[in-house]
């Protein structure tokens, strides 16, 4: 009711003796304020609660790594949040926030965790939001945006772990402020180092005070091209209009989230098919272009949106990618990791007249987008157009399409193996499911998923690839209306 008597609770005043990091540029987007996230990864083995939360601690006390023990603080007037770091963690100021529930029965007695998805031995299949998993994830009482971080005590970092008789369900809460997705996934495998007892292996966190991004931008190579996203970015008038349209579907487009599971050979058969449709349209002595599987799906949610629009309107793929590896000045050595943002957007204009081509058009066309996009001196010619709006006081965030077009967003999180990276093995209990009724090593996840504590009304039109399990099959997220639902079903089931 807080926003009924227009009155916040109070925030709270600095702690003398705290370590205080910074954050830097990229990590604040205004659209982060907003966007805290659970990830939660299932076992089928019971694990020991207590020894995977006494190695996470142990891990935020080693060099740069207590940055993630910090508390968010904003001082006034300034724009980018600050991690405070306890100069010692204690009880009252734990490194992070710990609960931990007990159930005695087993996962498929729970009438919550049954629902939990599981390969099916047919084709693709459709399971409901992932976001009714909410209670195993994430405490009661939780922050759900970064302005509630300000009148508590409360780590940037919570743990919850959920215990049953045959398996464990473990959960990180935790601010896209502070981290992407790879953040993420190299937190956890020097997580899974330190439980393993193999502290010397763990790799240096890097720029936990310098902004590398922003400090690249001074490179001859950003000075030397303008990003093509800039010619046509849309701002001004252009932005009322697509705020607009974005409105009009708000309005009459309600939403469904729900997880996709999709088998290996669906998949591949969707990339052969892909590729069939390039050679088809290609010149008979022509190359054949090379397309991933993950343009293949891009192409493919974007002909179920395009199908199941009520007028032919061109669609902007916007497609986030790391640029871990790709921006000059990251190191690629392994012994180094990168604990913050480091991700940024490309945008393909898709027009009315390639959606309604071949899904192989489609993809090649996304493929040939990101490739141009991600250049070295791409990269550094977009951060120095988002480092110039921050710089004049503005969000660090870029749309570039026609003004009157509809927004995909997909992610893809193949890169971060998230069901392959918390080996929790040395935690092990008692093993839950037999050898043959599991295709995971004893120890690690079954499955994986990463939800939003807070969903708004933009959240839309938007496809998360997950990863794959251990046998190869991918899983995705999306939110789409009833209808784009209905055309994914008959694309995917072909």
């Amino acid at each position: 009711m807080q926003w009924l008597w227009g009155s916040k609770p109070p925030r709270l005043e600095p702690v003398e003796g705290d370590i205080v990091y910074p954050t830097h540029f990229m990590d604040n987007k205004a659209i982060f304020d907003g966007m805290l996230l659970a990830s939660a990864w299932q076992f089928n083995d019971v694990l020991d609660a207590d020894k995977l939360h006494d190695s996470f601690c142990r891990l935020l006390e080693i060099g740069d790594w207590r940055k993630l023990g910090g508390r968010f603080r904003r001082p006034p007037g300034q724009r980018s949040w600050e991690l405070h770091v306890p100069a010692k963690f204690t009880p009252e100021r734990p490194a992070v926030v710990y609960t931990h529930e007990v159930f005695d029965v087993k996962v498929q007695e729970h009438p919550l965790a049954r629902q939990i998805p599981r390969p099916s031995t047919g084709g693709p299949a459709f399971h409901p939001s992932p976001v009714m998993l909410r209670p195993l994830m994430v405490r009661p009482g939780a922050a759900e945006t970064m302005e509630e971080f300000l009148s508590r005590d409360d780590p940037a970092l919570a743990l919850h772990i959920a215990s049953f008789q045959d398996g464990t369900i473990v959960s990180l809460t935790w601010p896209h402020c502070l981290m992407d997705m790879m953040g993420l996934k190299s937190l956890v495998e020097a997580w899974s180092l330190v439980l393993a007892g193999r502290e010397a292996e763990l790799p240096v966190l890097t720029g936990a005070r310098e902004d590398i991004l922003y400090e690249s931008t001074n490179l001859d190579l950003a000075k030397k091209e303008t990003s093509v996203i800039e010619q046509d970015r849309l701002d001004g008038f252009r932005i009322i209009i697509f705020a607009l349209g974005l409105l009009w579907d708000i309005i009459w487009n309600r939403i469904e989230a729900r997880i996709l599971y999709l088998p290996k050979k669906t998949v591949e058969n969707l990339r052969s098919e892909a590729l069939r449709d390039i050679i088809v349209d290609s010149k008979p002595d022509a190359e054949t272009p090379w397309i991933s599987e993950s343009d293949a799906l891009l192409a493919t949610w974007a002909k179920a949106l395009a199908q199941s629009q009520s007028s032919p309107r061109p669609i902007i793929a916007m497609n986030p990618f790391d640029m871990r590896g790709r921006a000059p000045g990251f190191s690629n050595s392994g012994q180094e990791v990168y604990i913050q943002n480091v991700v940024t957007e490309s945008f393909t204009t898709l027009p009315t007249s390639l959606l309604s081509s071949s899904i192989g058009q489609i993809a090649l066309s996304c493929r040939r987008s990101l490739q141009e996009q991600i250049a070295p001196a791409q990269i550094l010619a977009l951060l120095r157009s988002l480092r110039q709006l921050w710089d004049s006081g503005k969000d660090v965030q870029i749309l570039s399409g026609p003004a009157n077009a509809t927004l995909l967003v997909t992610t893809n999180w193949a890169r971060g193996n998230l069901f392959h990276i918390a080996d929790f093995g040395p935690a092990v209990v008692k093993q839950g499911e037999g050898e043959s009724e599991r295709t995971n090593p004893v120890g690690m996840s079954r499955f994986c998923v990463t939800i939003p504590l807070k969903l708004g009304p933009t959240a839309r039109n938007s496809m998360t690839q997950l990863g794959k399990d251990h046998d190869g099959n991918t899983w995705v997220m999306g939110l789409f209306n009833l209808r784009t639902w209905k055309a994914i079903e008959t694309l995917v089931g072909r």
